[in-house]
């Protein structure tokens, strides 16, 4: 999506000038020969750098980049200011300008301002990104097993190809979110945002909002107008988790937006673009469940990656275990070497239901506890048999066989005791959200 540029200024001859020299450098540009006229267009499409005289007919600059501020306040601004204004030109910095130029002036001189203040911009959102990256802490998917290193290769593949949806499947704690961010990475799109929603975290009436954005007055709450995810994962990738959470009314939208990469925002008329690589993922069957739509199935599930779960990565589940206790040894300050072989035995033939998530949460805790250098079989006992032991008592049909439907509401069931009855907590054992823990235990019941 390129740049675009409002230019605002009475003499026409200067706008025109301005007008060509900047398109042909690539950006989007608009003209408004008056402040009242640039309000207006500010309100319904404002731009990512503005070009302001702070001479105007009908309005002091001034006034005019105080109020684009108030509505925006991460616009670039780049004011215009007559030979021996500078008091003029100080206080419109003071207000937000990034730069200001004296006339008489040189068209070229004016688009390197321009394109300062819209690289300085990039830059900003760039340190914003990483900044959360830093804070979220680096993740990195660790395997040595023949099925996961069958899916990452998979996912190395389809990272250098100009791909445009991929649907990653697998069961929750597998490690979606960190197979995306490794796709992400290795494509060219790397340095780009890696813009993340999960979609069964944000009520219905909102969603559309932060997948889209809002222009302002869209409704109530509407104060300023509001750049979507998609509009923030351009140039990048957009990674909707737990998809098959979607109500029917986004399911619709997003269908569209995937088709077209085209969107309007809340309340706005104009057709924007984007250019994105949406990641979709889910531990659900959507092909079986209901309440998605099948064409939005097909449209994501042409390329598809289906990460194992714990259980059939063999050995793997040693080596994360090692990976996670170096970690907390490090977090908790400990002197931590491993396991015993009683504790590794017991890792080896435990089922994880909750995979990665589940075996990290596990040695978290075992290595908290730790006295010893070696984690011993009893650390993880108490977390282990407190949700799974007592379901190996539970009586099944005739043949002592369960329906794992029914083996996954006593599970849930269970650890919603253990929890004192909270779901929010529950979930968050559990890994999945509050809803789906609500979902799952109505569904079967």
């Amino acid at each position: 999506m390129r740049q675009s540029v409002l230019i605002v200024d009475d003499e026409e001859l200067i706008c025109r000038s301005l007008r060509m020299t900047l398109e042909q450098a690539g950006y989007a540009v608009a003209v408004a020969l008056s402040g009242t006229e640039a309000i207006a267009q500010i309100g319904e499409e404002p731009p990512d750098c503005l070009v302001v005289d702070l001479r105007l007919g009908d309005m002091d600059g001034l006034e005019l980049l105080k109020t684009a501020r108030e509505r925006l306040a991460t616009l670039k601004a780049v004011v215009i200011t007559a030979h021996g204004d500078v008091d003029s030109a100080v206080r419109a910095l003071r207000l937000g300008a990034y730069d200001f130029i004296k006339k008489p002036f040189d068209v070229e001189e004016v688009l390197a301002s321009v394109q300062n203040a819209l690289r300085a911009d990039d830059l900003e959102r760039q340190v914003a990104y990483l900044t959360r990256q830093e804070r979220g802490g680096k993740q990195e998917v660790v395997y040595r097993s023949e099925p996961m290193r069958a899916a990452m290769g998979l996912i190395e593949k389809i990272a250098v190809q100009p791909v445009p949806v991929v649907l990653i499947r697998g069961e929750t704690g597998t490690g979606k979110e960190l197979a995306a961010r490794a796709l992400h990475a290795a494509s060219e799109r790397a340095q780009k945002p890696f813009i993340e929603l999960n979609c069964s975290a944000i009520p219905e009436p909102l969603l559309e909002s932060e997948l889209f954005g809002h222009e302002r007055g869209a409704f109530s709450d509407a104060r300023q107008q509001k750049h979507g995810l998609v509009e923030l994962a351009d140039d990048g990738t957009l990674f909707l988790d737990e998809v098959g959470d979607l109500p029917s009314t986004a399911q619709a939208k997003l269908l569209k937006f995937v088709e077209s990469l085209e969107f309007r925002r809340v309340g706005g008329t104009k057709l924007l673009s984007v250019d994105c690589r949406v990641v979709a993922a889910t531990h659900q069957n959507l092909e079986e469940l209901s309440t998605f739509r099948r064409d939005l199935y097909y449209r994501l599930a042409g390329v598809t990656v289906t990460l194992p779960p714990l259980r059939e990565r063999g050995d793997d589940v040693l080596v994360l275990a090692h990976h996670f206790l170096a970690q907390y040894a490090r977090r908790y300050r400990k002197n931590l070497e491993g396991f015993t072989p009683a504790a590794e035995d017991l890792l080896r033939k435990h089922r994880w239901p909750g995979n990665v998530r589940e075996l990290k949460a596990a040695v978290s805790s075992a290595a908290l506890m730790a006295e010893t250098r070696l984690i011993g079989a009893d650390l993880f006992g108490q977390v282990q048999r407190s949700a799974v032991q007592d379901l190996i008592e539970l009586p099944g049909t005739g043949d002592g066989i369960m329906p794992i439907e029914k083996l996954e509401l006593a599970y849930l069931r269970r650890v919603l005791d253990l929890c004192g009855g909270n779901k929010v907590l529950a979930a968050q054992k559990l890994g999945i959200s509050r809803q789906t823990l609500a979902r799952k235990l109505t569904e079967v019941a």
